[in-house]
């Protein structure tokens, strides 16, 4: 990429550049959202060429978008300024999927933007690591840095920062490679400090999809032994759940009150609309022994409680356009990269995540940079090497 930018689509290079790594480096989620109002109007101006180039992934998220941003006609209360809010953050995710198209098949978008994440995430990292060891937190349990204020969502964020590393580790040369290699360390130091069995698994899961996926030339074979490791570890979760040690290894703090809260959100689902369920802002509060939970606690029922059946069935169609695109473009290291990034955010969201149209967040990271690159490899104009 050049230095200094000579046109809109160099200008959106750099933004999409400085999107992801803003997460890692910045404390406020709306000063990173800064770069990603400037991606939104530049990417307006080329809309009308860019939108004809789209194949199915990119129209199943225009219909998933939509369809969660009218949904805030039927939240209760219903609140003009609130709906506004909705459709805005909707307006930023497509317009960052789309920009990310445009600058992809046209730049070294790709080899920066890998390049920032680690550098920017072993940075964060290290930061991390060294506030865990200098603070020595009562819980004994690593915390993220500014917006990743929770140990599930640090983990889970660092573990992206680990692939990105092990990417690099594997394709680039000289200094990156060795950033890469401390990337890769750091980034699963966090995890592993963060105690979170959730962020353990799912990282894993990125970390072994990404390494068999560099490793296996043929797709078939890598999706065979995808699904034999995958029937492995179901196997080895139930036999620890069935025995009293293992339950305590994999579940040291209990269920967390995730029975309680599921049971709570789906029994108000029920009384509402199981079809189309309570609409993108309806309240998401319960209260369980008389404390609060702020969200279900599963990106999928949060899915379902805000869209109802609709909405879940969307959202699992966006994701498997999303992999069978990236499957179809195996042998691209951005498809490798995305499958390893689905490959951890599609566990995790069975325990955790709340919010799918958010401002910039960890949720852009894990999901919609697949989806961004899912995209991209099926629209109509291939990419070229750079």
């Amino acid at each position: 990429m050049n230095m200094i930018p000579r046109n809109r689509i160099d200008a959106e290079g750099w933004l999409i550049v400085a999107c992801m790594p803003s997460v890692l480096a910045l404390g406020s989620q709306s000063a990173s959202s800064i770069f990603t109002y400037l991606l939104t109007l530049l990417a307006l101006f080329g809309v009308r060429s860019q939108v004809a180039q789209h194949r199915v992934p990119f129209w199943v998220l225009v219909v998933t978008l939509l369809y969660f941003v009218c949904s805030g006609f039927w939240s209760e209360p219903f609140f003009w300024r609130e709906l506004g809010s909705t459709a805005v953050r909707a307006l930023l995710i497509a317009c960052f999927v789309l920009a990310f198209a445009e600058v992809y098949q046209r730049d070294g978008l790709r080899a920066w933007f890998g390049r920032s994440v680690v550098a920017v995430g072993l940075c964060a990292t290290c930061a991390a690591l060294a506030i865990f060891f200098w603070t020595q937190p009562a819980d004994g349990r690593l915390n993220g840095l500014g917006q990743l204020d929770t140990h599930v969502v640090a983990a889970l964020v660092y573990g992206c920062v680990a692939v990105f590393g092990l990417q690099a580790a594997i394709r680039d040369v000289g200094c990156w490679k060795l950033l890469g290699v401390l990337a890769v360390a750091a980034g699963l130091s966090t995890v592993f400090l963060s105690d979170s069995r959730n962020a353990w698994v799912s990282v894993a899961i990125g970390i072994a999809v990404l390494a068999l996926a560099e490793r296996l030339a043929s797709r078939k074979y890598f999706l065979l032994t995808l699904i034999c490791l995958g029937a492995v570890l179901s196997a080895v979760l139930v036999a620890l759940l069935l025995d009293d040690f293992g339950r305590e290894l994999v579940l040291p703090r209990g269920d967390s009150f995730r029975p309680q809260i599921w049971a709570a959100a789906l029994n108000r689902l029920e009384e509402a609309n199981l079809l189309v369920g309570l609409g993108v802002n309806a309240s998401d509060d319960f209260v369980i022994d008389g404390v609060t939970f702020l969200h279900p606690h599963s990106m999928y029922l949060a899915a379902l409680y805000q869209g109802g059946i609709v909405g879940l069935l969307l959202f699992l169609c966006l994701a498997s356009v999303a992999m069978a695109a990236l499957l179809r473009s195996y042998q691209l290291p951005e498809a490798k990269l995305g499958l390893a990034l689905l490959a951890i955010a599609m566990p995790s969201f069975l325990l955790d995540g709340h919010e799918l149209l958010d401002k910039i967040s960890a949720t852009w990271l894990l999901f919609w940079l697949p989806v961004a690159i899912a995209v991209s490899l099926s629209s109509v104009q291939r990419p070229r090497e750079c």
